[in-house]
């Protein structure tokens, strides 16, 4: 999916935000949203482009809140993000799955991602907290949300 629609997304937020790390942030927060909310799309409403370019819209209009915040990296445990109208039960649920799935991963990307989630630090905020390069921070992100992501898809494609 990022790969055939991340030009799409990115080139939509660099457009609207004009700002190359914006646009990135926005672009991971899109996908980031529609993993979470896959549950939600209906083909029989609407395309996938086009409920992909509405969830673009979205995080576009929320990017201004964080304007002024370099390297922020979104949570994708915001409220707004499981969907319309789920209970807070199923919020819950979400969040054990993924709690569970960190759990999984090596100390040092469980603490990053848990400084970059839960305590909303900025990339250089962590990198001074954990004595790390500014670059070990951002990848060590990447990795662990990528192998978070893959531990989520077994579970969910075991159930």
């Amino acid at each position: 999916m990022y790969d055939r629609w991340s030009p799409l997304v990115y080139s939509l937020a660099l457009r609207s935000v004009g700002d190359v790390a914006r646009a990135e942030r926005v672009t991971q927060r899109v996908f980031t949203r529609a993993w979470a909310a896959r549950a939600t799309y209906d083909p029989a409403l609407a395309r996938f482009s086009d409920w992909l370019v509405d969830l673009t819209r979205d995080c576009i209009g929320g990017a201004g809140a964080v304007a002024g915040r370099a390297d922020v990296v979104a949570s994708p445990f915001d409220a707004d993000d499981f969907g319309q109208g789920e209970s807070k039960t199923g919020g819950l649920a979400e969040r054990l799955v993924v709690a569970d799935g960190m759990s999984h991963l090596d100390t040092l990307s469980q603490r990053v991602l848990r400084m970059a989630l839960d305590h909303d630090l900025t990339l250089a905020e962590i990198a001074e907290r954990t004595g790390l390069r500014v670059e070990e921070v951002r990848s060590q992100v990447a990795a662990g949300l990528m192998e978070l992501r893959q531990r989520l898809e077994v579970q969910v494609d075991a159930h």
